[in-house]
Parts: structure tokens; sequence; C-alpha cells
């Protein structure tokens, strides 16, 4: 078993030479960073596809005694092609830009599709206990959270996809003892993977790990999680299936409303990673759920017309982008509430996801 004073971290003071601007409205994620259209162009967003706008457009339409709902999809292709391009059409380096992110979307979508990696049976051969499990995903927030100046949501979805993607290929059986070293390993391996200054391997040795493991044997497991994997582990996690199926929905917006929805949504992923079971669900089923029980959330909170009508006009668009059934869908959505409103009784020792949202 992990002890207590082993699950903990002494509060990293940053250096000045790392410190970046971390503005979240601007944050590079890993699966996205790279189709943004040129700095020097200025951006206008199409207007379909906003959940205020298509609001709006509902509360227009009843004083008119008019009702016809209409949610159109959005693609980030669709966007590129709306986007105002006021320089010469035939720049060679504008034509690179636009084709690069033509591909680079296309290569995205093929492998949301594809590379479907299941993790919903990662103990299933381990000798590891849930509870033990939960404990290293709350440690893994307060580590991470404390390298909030180079380190991003996405490093930490990263980090539990490649802990528990090694425990569910590994042959070898784990235990209880071991979770905390693959854990170093997994977190490791991801900000190396994901962040531009990447937490140095000396932090994990002596500030993390309190020297409980030595540089040598954080090498020796990280070399084994990564063969085990045969070093697939650039696979899409869950925050790269909701970026997507938020940017289908809302297409690139900066409006305050639906970053707080993104940002519930995010926090709301994070409980679920937290208990096993809910992990049992496909990983597109969780993200829609997840999302969309932060637009019903959004919605309700807003006293709108029409409420039952506008949030079954989400529901299918959300299923239809998702490519999942409504069974499924409704089934998560039943074991989502009931985690989210009994998460602190089921988890009372796990405050970090508080302390670092």
């Amino acid at each position: 078993m992990i002890q207590e004073n082993q699950i903990t971290i002494t509060q990293r003071i940053p250096s000045p030479l790392l410190k970046i601007n971390k503005d979240y409205k601007s944050q590079q994620f890993s699966s996205l960073n790279t189709s943004h259209q040129s700095t020097d162009q200025e951006q206008q967003y199409p207007e379909e596809g906003k959940l205020l706008n298509f609001i709006m457009e509902l509360e227009e339409l009843q004083q008119k005694s008019i009702f016809n709902l209409k949610l159109n999809s959005i693609s980030l292709e669709d966007i590129q092609q709306k986007l105002p391009i006021k320089d010469d059409p035939n720049n060679s380096q504008l034509r690179r830009q636009l084709q690069y992110n033509k591909h680079y979307y296309q290569e995205f979508q093929y492998s949301l599709k594809y590379e479907n990696v299941y993790l919903g049976n990662s103990l299933q051969n381990q000798k590891i206990s849930q509870q033990l499990r939960s404990r290293m995903i709350d440690w893994i927030i307060e580590v991470l959270g404390n390298y909030t100046e180079t380190t991003t949501n996405v490093t930490f979805f990263r980090s539990v996809s490649i802990m528990d993607y090694f425990l569910s290929k590994s042959n070898t059986q784990y235990s209880d003892q071991h979770l905390h070293l693959i854990g170093i390993c997994s977190m490791f391996i991801a900000t190396k993977l994901e962040d531009i200054y990447h937490i140095p391997l000396e932090d994990f040795v002596q500030r993390v790990g309190h020297n409980k493991y030595s540089t040598n044997k954080v090498k020796g497991m990280e070399q084994i999680i990564l063969k085990t994997l045969n070093y697939e582990i650039t696979f899409p996690t869950i925050l790269d299936r909701l970026y997507n199926l938020y940017y289908q929905c809302f297409s690139i917006n900066k409006d305050t409303n639906l970053q707080n929805i993104l940002d519930a949504s995010i926090y709301i992923l994070k409980m679920c990673v937290h208990d096993y079971q809910m992990n049992t669900f496909n990983a597109n089923t969780l993200v829609a759920t997840s999302f969309f029980y932060s637009i019903r959330d959004f919605v309700i909170s807003k006293d709108y017309q029409y409420q039952d009508q506008i949030l079954d006009q989400f529901i299918n668009r959300i299923i239809q982008i998702s490519q999942i059934n409504q069974f499924e869908f409704n089934q998560c959505q039943g074991k989502l509430s009931e985690l989210i409103n009994s998460f602190k009784k089921k988890y009372p020792d796990l405050q970090n996801l508080d302390k670092f949202p």
C-alpha cells in the first residue's frame, strides 16, 4: 500500500525561467495546437453553432409564434474556409498553412475514429485495488497542480491514460506496492510528450518521489512501460475527444458562458477517471454524457423557455457527432448523475480535485 506520506509533494516554487503565459483561452493542447490560423490574421468566427445565438434565436421565434429548432454542424474545416483571407490568396505561405490545416484535421479525425483505446479493464489482471487507483489519480492531480506554469490538463489526462493502458496491456501482475512507481513514470512520460518545458527527472526522483526510487529505477520502469505499449502513447485521450465535440458544436468561440461549459465538462471528466466503474463506458459515451451534463446545467440555470426542446436538440446532435447509441448514453447519464451527487461521500479523503481544479 502506498503510505500517506508517500503521496505528498513539497510545494514547488517555479523557476522564473519556466514562467510562461498559461492563460487557458490560449493554452496549447496536444491534438489541436497546430490547427490555428496565423496570428497575423484577424479571426472572425461563424455565427452558427453558438449556444447563446441558438438561445436568442429560440426567443425570437417564440415572439413570432414560430418554433423551428436548428443546430448546424460546424467542422474545423468549415471554419477555416469561412475565415476571411485578407492577404493575397496566391500567397504561398498562406496556401501551405491552409493545406496543412486541412490535412491535419483529416488526420485528427482519423485518429479519433480508429485509435480508440479501451481503458475500462486496466485492473482486470492486476492485484491493485480500485481504491488505491483512485488515490493515485488524486495524487497525480496534486503533483501536476504544483507545476501549473508548465503543465496543463492535457498532461493530466495523458498521464492517467498511459498508466491505465499499461496496466491493461502488461503481462506482469502488479500489486499496490508497485503503483506509486508506475504513476510517477506515467507522469514523466506524459510531461515529456505534452509539455514544452517538461518536469525534470530530478524533480520526480527528489520532490515527487522523495528519493524512494533512484534515477535508474525510474528510467527502468519508463522503459518497461514504453516497450509494453510498443511506444503507442499518442492515442486520443478523453480530453481530445471532448475538445473535438466542443468545437463541432460551438466552433472556436471565446464566449465566457461557453468556456464555462467546457471547464465544467473537464472537471466532470476528472471526477470520472477517479471512478473505475465509470471508465468501463466507451470513451465517446463518457465524453458525450459529461459534455451534455454541463450544457443541461447551464440551460437550466438560465431558466430558458422550451428547455426540453433545447436539450433534446443537443442530445441528438451530441449523439450524432459521437456516434454512440441512445441506450448507452442514457445509461451513462444515470451513472454520471449518481457519481456527481455522491463523489465527496464516496471519496471523502480525495480533496485535490477541489484544490487544483
